[in-house]
């Protein structure tokens, strides 16, 4: 690997895969079960919470329960959550593993996202790509935001020069916090209107990042 290759560092949801019929089917089924909430939760509703941090989830999918009970139970589905995508996994995108690989011949690879302790692992279980990645982390290991754990992961793995890969405006706020340009994955969940490059699918990184290492000191 050139160690001059600018560091890129990967959201999950709406960037790498789409997991949300996987984490609908797995919400419905444990609150079946613990609640008798039959069919509680439609796809929307998870698209709607992806790269929510998780009290906001909490907030947003059991608004009727009291502030702790409903973290709680949100904290067991996603732990349910990552049992079943361990073995069922998630939608990658077009392209995802061929890309990554390509990437990683080059660039250090990292993922950082919003999801509970377990969910990279959960997708590395379920799709052989953990391999191209040197470091993740993830909002329910450190109670970090976003922007921090950006900023975590470049600073354990000295890395100097860095770009951030997602789809949603939180993405793009995280970027300004960790002061990485951000990338924008037009394909994904979310709507931006400010980012440093766009690409419409996710093999256009291979052409993409070239602008990025081309501006490096």
């Amino acid at each position: 690997m050139e160690k001059n290759k600018i560091c890129m560092i990967f959201d999950m949801d709406g960037t790498l895969w789409d997991a949300t019929k996987g984490v609908t089917d797995a919400y419905n089924d444990y609150l079946y079960r613990v609640k008798g909430w039959k069919d509680y939760l439609t796809q929307q509703d998870i698209i709607n919470i992806t790269g929510l941090e998780i009290e906001e989830i909490a907030d947003a999918l059991f608004p009727t329960l009291k502030r702790e009970e409903r973290y709680d139970l949100v904290k067991q589905c996603m732990g349910y959550e990552n049992e079943y995508l361990s073995k069922h996994g998630g939608a990658l995108y077009p392209k995802v593993a061929e890309t990554l690989k390509k990437l990683s011949e080059e660039h250090p690879l990292m993922i950082v996202t919003n999801a509970d302790d377990g969910y990279v692992q959960a997708m590395f279980s379920a799709h052989p790509i953990g391999q191209y990645f040197i470091d993740f982390e993830m909002y329910g290991r450190t109670n970090l935001v976003k922007g921090k754990n950006i900023a975590l992961v470049m600073e354990r793995n000295h890395i100097k020069k860095a770009v951030y890969i997602g789809d949603t405006k939180k993405d793009q706020e995280a970027c300004q916090l960790a002061q990485v340009p951000f990338i924008y994955a037009s394909y994904g969940f979310g709507k931006v209107d400010q980012y440093d490059a766009k690409i419409d699918c996710f093999e256009d990184l291979l052409t993409c990042v070239q602008s990025f290492d081309d501006s490096l000191d």
